[in-house]
C-alpha cells in the first residue's frame, strides 16, 4: 500500500494532538502540582442537620447578591457539599410534606429553591408560592449551658451547674460560634471575625480538632513575586563585587579565592571525603523538589487582596500554604500594583478613596504608609499608567478623574500636593517625589475605559487629562464584553502557506474588541476599534437569537480574536467565534513593509484597516470566562483558557479554532500541506484530558479571574481561577518539551549511551580497516 505525504502528515497532526496538546497536567503530576483553596466565607447562620448530629447547614454571602448553602462536618471541620444560590437567604426551613427536602427561601423577593437533603439535587424553584415548610431550630444555647469569664470557657453540667469542661480562650476571640451537647460534643469558636476553630473532648479537656480561615474570599486582584535561590542571590554579589574591582586583575583574584573558599566549604560539608564530594557533584537532584521548582520558575508567592481588605501571600509550592496575612484595615478593596521593578513594594486602593503602601521585601510585610487621595469621593477604577512609574489615573464613581502620581521617597509617609488645576472637567492632582514634573511634559498617553453604555477614551497630554472620544451604544443595547489587545512578543510576522508564501498578521497594537447586545432585536454585534482615533474598523452581526441571560465573554491575542455567546436559534447552544486580522488576505502581500514607505500614523488618518476571516464553532458546555495562556517567550502554541459555568475549567490549543480552516474534502493539495493544518469541523468536543480541575468541587464566584503566569519554562504556564475558592494547576499545551518527566528513567538513558560509547570504540578499528582496504581496491 502506497503511503502519500498527505497520510503521513494527518497522521503526524493526530498523534500531535492526542499527545501534546491535551496534556493538561501529566499522568504523575496531578493532584501533585495542582492544588484548590475551598472557602465558605463568612458564616451568617449555622442550621443543626437533625439526620446526623456531627453535620450542619451553613448559610454564608460571599457577595451581596448571592448566598452559598454548604453541609459541614462539625467533627472534622470538612466540606460535604457547596451550592451557590442566585439569591440572599433569610430562612432555611424543611418541607412539611418531606422532611427530605430543604426549601431556601429569601423573604423580601419570594424566591426559593428545594434540595434533596441526601444528594443536594435541585428539586424545584419559583417565586412566591412558597411550599408550606417546618422551621429549623438555628444555632443557639442558653447561658446555663457555656459561661465565659476572666477569659476561660466553661461548659457547665446542666443539673448542679458547675463548671464541666473549661478552655482557656485565645487572642481574639469574638463569640461562640457553634455549641452542642449531644455526642459527639462539638464546640466552634469564632476568632479574630474570620477564623473558625472546631474542638472535641479527650477526657477531660478541650482540645482543638480543626481551623478554618475564611479571609480568603472573594480575591478582587493578586501579584506574584518570584522565589529566588539564596546561591543566586550571594552569586549576584560576587559579580557585582567584580564588576566594581579596579582592575582585571582583582577581579579575576577575587573570583579565584571566591571559588577556593567555596570548594574549601565542600570539603569540610563532606568531612574531607572525595567520594562523597564526587557523589555529590554527579547528583542529579531529580528527587529534590525545591531545587527544579526554583530553578524552573515554579516557586512563586502569590499574593491577593480581597475585597474585605485582607492581604496575604500564598506559597504556590506548598499548595497554597499561608506564608503571611494582613488586615489592613480599610473598605473594600479594588486594586494593587507594584510600585517598582524589583517587586519590594506595593500599593493598595480602596473603594473609600485611602490607598497604602506595603513593603514586602521581607518575610512579614509591613504597612509603610496609609494616606487618602488629594480628592474625596468613591473609587470606582484605578489604571496604572506606566509599568515602572508610580503614575495612576483614578475614576471616581461621578466620572471624575484624577491623574495621581506616588510619592517614592521611602522617608515619606503622607503625599506631597504639587499642582492642583482642571482640564475639561476632570481634576488633576499630582504627588511628586523623587520624580519631576517634566515627567509628563511632551509625552502622550491614551486610556480607554468601558462600561455596559460604551467606551470612552482620554487623551492625557501636559499633565491634563482631556476627553479624546466617546462610543456611546444605544438605548436598548449595552456591551456585554470588552478586551483590549494582549500584550506578547510577536516571533512570526506571518503565516506560513503550504506552498510557501506567507499571509501577514495584521499586529498594530492599539486595537480592542467588544460585543454589542441588542435586546430588542435580538442580536450581538462583534466591533473591532482602534483605541487611539474611535475608528469602528470590523463589524459582524450575529442573527442567531443569542440568550443573554447566559454569560459572554471576548478575548484578543496576538492577531485574533476569539468570542463564546449561546443562541437559541436553530437549537440552543454555545457558540465559539473566532476571527483572525491580516494585513491582507493575498499572500505574500506586506502593507506594512518599510520598503513601502508606510507607517502606521492614526492621528493622521494613516492606516489600514485590516482584514480578516472568521469561523463559528458549536461548544458542548456553557462558558462563564476565557482568558489566553501566556509563556515566557510566547513560542508555545496558545491556548484558550475556559471557565465554564459548571464549574470546571478546561482549554482549547488555538489551532483547533483556525479561522482559515476548510472541511477535509475542501482543502487542496497546498492546505494540506501547511504546518499543522487541521480540516474544519464546525463541532468542538470536550477530551477528558483538557479538563484540568478534573473532579474537584470549584466554585469560582461571580467576578472569578482565570489568569496565566508564565514560569522559566517555555513549555509550562501556571493556570490559576481566583475567586470564591482559589485553584491553580500548570499546563503545557505543546507538550513538556523542555522537561523530563519524573519518571523518565536516566539510569537506562545513561547506560544504553555507555554501551553504544564502548560498541562505537571496538567497531571503529574495523570500520578504519575496512575503508583502507577499501582505497586499495582489497575484498
Amino acid at each position: 500500500m502506497k503511503i502519500t505525504c498527505t497520510a503521513l502528515v494527518y497522521v503526524f497532526i493526530s498523534l500531535f494532538l492526542n499527545t501534546s496538546c491535551v496534556q493538561a497536567v501529566f499522568s504523575d503530576d496531578a493532584f501533585i502540582t495542582d492544588w484548590q483553596l475551598a472557602n465558605l466565607g463568612p458564616w451568617k447562620k449555622i442550621i443543626p442537620d437533625s439526620r446526623d448530629p456531627s453535620r450542619v447547614v451553613i448559610l454564608s454571602n460571599p457577595t451581596e447578591t448571592s448566598c452559598l448553602v454548604s453541609s459541614f462536618n462539625i467533627s472534622s471541620g470538612q466540606i460535604l457539599f457547596r451550592n451557590v444560590l442566585p439569591f440572599t437567604i433569610d430562612e432555611i426551613q424543611l418541607d412539611s410534606n418531606d422532611y427530605n427536602a430543604m426549601i431556601c427561601v429569601n423573604s423580601s423577593s419570594q424566591h426559593w429553591q428545594k434540595f434533596d437533603l441526601h444528594d443536594w439535587f435541585l428539586l424545584d424553584e419559583g417565586i412566591d408560592n412558597v411550599p408550606s415548610t417546618t422551621i429549623l431550630p438555628q444555632s443557639s444555647y442558653s447561658n446555663d449551658q457555656v459561661s465565659i469569664k476572666d477569659n476561660e470557657l466553661c461548659i457547665l453540667d446542666e443539673e448542679s451547674k458547675l463548671a464541666e469542661l473549661k478552655l482557656e480562650l485565645p487572642q481574639g476571640f469574638n463569640k461562640v460560634e457553634y455549641f452542642q451537647r449531644e455526642d459527639p460534643l462539638a464546640l466552634v469558636l469564632n476568632v479574630n471575625d474570620t477564623q473558625y476553630i472546631g474542638f472535641s473532648v479527650n477526657d477531660t479537656e478541650l482540645v482543638p480538632v480543626w481551623q478554618r480561615d475564611e479571609w480568603l474570599t472573594n480575591v478582587v486582584d493578586y501579584a506574584v513575586l518570584d522565589v529566588f535561590d539564596s546561591r543566586d542571590v550571594e552569586l549576584n554579589k560576587d559579580m557585582k563585587a567584580e564588576l566594581n574591582s579596579n582592575s582585571l586583575w582583582n577581579a579575576y583574584w577575587l573570583r579565584l579565592t571566591t571559588n577556593w573558599n567555596r570548594f574549601i566549604n565542600l570539603l569540610k560539608e563532606n568531612h574531607f571525603s572525595p567520594g562523597r564530594v564526587f557523589t555529590r557533584l554527579l547528583a542529579l537532584d531529580s528527587k529534590d523538589t525545591t531545587v527544579s521548582d526554583l530553578k524552573f520558575g515554579f516557586a512563586k508567592t502569590l499574593i491577593v487582596l480581597t475585597h474585605d481588605g485582607f492581604i496575604g501571600g500564598l506559597d504556590m509550592i506548598n499548595k497554597g500554604q499561608l506564608i503571611w496575612k494582613l488586615d489592613l484595615e480599610i473598605d473594600q478593596s479594588i486594586k494593587m500594583f507594584w510600585t517598582d521593578k524589583n517587586h519590594d513594594e506595593l500599593v493598595v486602593f480602596s473603594h473609600d478613596g485611602h490607598y497604602l503602601t506595603i513593603e514586602v521585601a521581607n518575610d512579614l510585610p509591613v504597612i509603610k504608609s496609609r494616606s487618602s487621595l488629594p480628592e474625596s469621593g468613591t473609587v470606582d477604577s484605578v489604571i496604572k499608567l506606566n509599568e515602572h512609574k508610580c503614575q495612576y489615573l483614578i475614576k471616581f464613581e461621578n466620572k471624575g478623574h484624577l491623574l495621581f502620581k506616588l510619592n517614592l521617597r521611602k522617608n515619606l509617609d503622607a503625599p506631597i500636593v504639587y499642582n492642583n488645576h482642571t482640564s475639561c472637567d476632570m481634576p488633576f492632582f499630582e504627588t511628586l517625589g523623587l520624580e519631576t514634573l517634566g515627567l509628563f511634559i511632551n509625552e502622550l498617553t491614551f486610556v480607554t475605559e468601558h462600561d455596559k453604555n460604551g467606551i470612552y477614551c482620554y487623551r492625557i497630554e501636559n499633565d491634563a487629562v482631556k476627553e479624546a472620544w466617546q462610543r456611546t451604544v444605544k438605548s436598548k443595547e449595552k456591551i456585554m464584553a470588552y478586551s483590549n489587545r494582549d500584550t506578547t512578543n510577536s516571533n512570526t510576522l506571518g503565516i506560513t502557506l503550504g506552498d510557501k508564501s506567507v499571509l501577514y498578521k495584521y499586529l498594530y497594537p492599539n486595537l480592542a474588541a467588544y460585543l454589542i447586545a441588542n435586546e430588542e432585536h435580538h442580536t450581538i454585534t462583534f466591533n473591532l476599534i482602534d483605541t487611539i482615533t474611535g475608528e469602528i474598523l470590523i463589524t459582524q452581526e450575529h442573527k442567531d437569537s443569542p440568550d443573554f441571560r447566559f454569560p459572554t465573554d471576548i478575548v484578543f491575542g496576538e492577531y485574533w480574536v476569539v468570542y463564546s455567546y449561546f443562541s437559541s436559534e436553530p437549537v440552543p447552544e454555545q457558540k465559539l467565534v473566532v476571527v483572525e486580522l491580516y494585513e491582507s488576505l493575498t499572500p505574500d502581500e506586506r502593507l506594512s513593509d518599510s520598503d513601502k514607505h508606510f507607517s502606521y500614523d492614526p492621528l493622521t488618518g494613516n492606516i489600514n484597516k485590516p482584514q480578516f476571516q472568521t469561523k463559528q464553532f458549536i461548544f458542548p458546555e456553557i462558558i462563564k470566562t476565557m482568558s489566553i495562556s501566556k509563556t515566557t517567550d510566547d513560542i508555545t502554541t496558545k491556548a484558550i483558557l475556559m471557565e465554564l459555568e459548571n464549574g470546571q475549567i478546561t482549554y482549547i490549543p488555538k489551532l483547533l479554532l483556525n479561522a482559515r480552516g476548510k472541511p477535509a474534502e475542501e482543502m487542496a493539495k497546498d492546505n494540506k500541506k501547511e504546518f499543522m493544518a487541521t480540516p474544519y469541523t464546525p463541532i468542538i468536543p470536550i477530551n477528558d484530558n483538557f479538563i484540568i480541575t478534573h473532579f474537584r468541587n470549584l466554585l469560582p464566584g461571580s467576578d472569578s479571574q482565570l489568569i496565566s503566569i508564565p514560569t522559566n519554562l517555555e513549555s509550562t504556564s501556571i493556570i490559576c481561577d481566583l475567586g470564591l475558592d482559589i485553584f491553580c494547576t500548570r499546563i503545557t499545551p505543546s507538550g513538556q518539551f523542555d522537561l523530563m518527566s519524573p519518571t523518565f528513567e536516566k539510569g537506562k538513558l545513561l547506560i544504553t549511551i555507555l554501551i553504544l560509547l564502548v560498541i562505537t570504540y571496538f567497531i571503529r578499528p574495523s570500520v578504519s580497516n575496512k575503508k583502507l582496504k577499501s582505497q586499495w581496491l582489497i575484498k
